[in-house]
């Protein structure tokens, strides 16, 4: 059985930052999420406060009883109905968390209850045998903690269960590396682009291509040459000799060399040195499998680089097609991938996969697509950020006839509209931190594609 997390919300953006952490201690099939919101209970109706002054003692007053008791019931069955009305509320806030965690392969659960939040959260964990209770805290110290008690504190000093707390000093407001992406293209600036090689047929080919996005973005590119120790100094010259053959004269790439296991020596570098995206092929370590194997190496790199990585696979390295896969929250993976279509002068279809569960409203049979006008008069959530969607496709010269929903398994519906469609690069977003990439939703469509695929990172390194 999976182990349960408790994650207490209170409504404001920084109490849901904790989520990002649990993502990356915990992988989808370990764990079943609890998102728990706490509230203060609305005001009583007056009826049932002015019903105790129709009492004297512990009598009704003669001839009373059944106004009095016609009182009480109408005030507790108005009492009920102003509770569930609120929880609904309070649910529907939390739902489009929960809807981005479940395309993510997470199980979620919503729970919205009224009282004291420490009370409550205490009470929770113990009947429900929660594992883990996962929240943030807001600080507090000295006298004001003293004052007005701390939540996070009464919570650790009364459950069973093991308490992760995020302080807020430990929290780094700094944008994803997808995120940098997408506000370097938009303003314009200069990318700082990296190209890994080891001489390799695919890592020339990924030289080429690297070239001539430099050409294309106007970035700063620096040509990564990796050898090993064992390959020595001739054999290494050569790589780089024939690396620099590929490039153009004006402007004239840096060529770096590094010696080492490739994927090492390449992770260290990048710790040092700022880069907004980095392209690779497969090494030389990519056997004899087929058009879409990349290796070790490579895949390694695809998953512990911090930066926005460019995988190319197969022969094509003229990007005229475009698939962006976007999550609810993908805001960075649709404006790099659009970004990146409108420089390279290229289509672009943007696909939005819906959970089965989520989209009988919108279609009968989940095997075919929905329709994005009827979706965005729905009045959802979903259809607010089809609006969003729209206007940042806009700004880039695409429409909302670019944008296709479709119920179903995620990475399946990826996969087998790759296979369908004539894509040149497929863009996807990757929330999970390098510890969980292979068990998610990136990783598969990465591994199984035949085109080259853009990895932006929305994950907070």
């Amino acid at each position: 059985m999976k182990r349960k997390v408790l994650i207490p919300l209170d409504g404001s953006d920084f109490s849901l930052q904790i989520v990002h952490i649990v993502l990356d201690f915990f992988d989808p099939h370990d764990v079943a999420l609890i998102l728990l919101r706490v509230a203060p209970p609305p005001n009583l109706p007056m009826e049932i406060s002015t019903s105790r002054d129709m009492m004297i003692g512990s009598y009704p007053l003669s001839g009373s009883y059944e106004a009095y008791n016609s009182a009480v019931e109408r005030g507790y069955s108005e009492v009920e109905h102003e509770l569930q009305a609120l929880r609904n509320e309070l649910l529907e806030d939390l739902r489009s968390e929960a809807d981005r965690l479940r395309e993510m392969g997470y199980a979620v659960k919503l729970e919205a209850q009224f009282g004291d939040p420490a009370q409550r959260i205490v009470q929770y964990a113990n009947e429900e045998s929660i594992s883990l209770i996962a929240m943030a805290t807001h600080g507090r110290s000295g006298l004001n903690r003293l004052v007005m008690g701390s939540v996070a504190e009464r919570v650790l000093r009364s459950v069973v269960a093991p308490v992760l707390l995020l302080r807020p000093e430990s929290v780094a407001m700094v944008k994803t590396a997808g995120e940098k992406l997408a506000t370097v293209l938009g303003k314009g600036a200069k990318l700082r682009m990296a190209v890994a090689t080891d001489g390799s047929t695919f890592g020339q080919r990924a030289v080429t291509l690297a070239s001539e996005l430099q050409a294309a973005f106007g970035s700063n590119l620096t040509v990564l040459v990796t050898a090993s120790g064992r390959e020595g100094a001739a054999q290494a010259q050569q790589i780089m000799k024939d690396a620099i053959l590929l490039l153009p004269s004006d402007p004239k790439p840096e060529v770096e060399p590094l010696v080492g296991y490739a994927d090492e020596v390449l992770l260290q570098y990048m710790q040092t040195h700022p880069i907004d995206l980095l392209i690779v092929g497969a090494f030389a370590d990519r056997g004899a499998g087929g058009v879409n194997a990349v290796g070790p190496t490579a895949h390694r790199l695809v998953q512990e680089a911090s930066s926005t990585v460019l995988l190319m696979k197969g022969h094509r390295h003229v990007f005229r097609h475009v698939l962006v896969c976007a999550g609810v929250e993908d805001e960075a993976v649709v404006a790099v991938g659009a970004q990146f279509a409108q420089v390279l002068g290229a289509r672009l279809d943007l696909l939005h996969v819906m959970p089965p569960s989520a989209a009988p409203y919108l279609a009968a049979d989940a095997s075919t697509t929905i329709d994005v006008d009827r979706a965005i008069s729905q009045g959802t959530r979903l259809s607010t950020k089809l609006h969003e969607w729209e206007r940042k496709l806009e700004m880039y010269g695409f429409n909302r006839s670019s944008m296709i929903l479709q119920p179903g398994s995620v990475p399946e519906v990826i996969l087998q509209r790759a296979r369908d469609e004539d894509y040149d690069l497929v863009v996807v977003g990757s929330e999970s931190s390098p510890g969980h990439f292979p068990g998610s939703i990136a990783n598969t469509v990465i591994r199984y594609i035949e085109q080259s695929a853009l990895l932006v990172r929305v994950h907070s390194t």
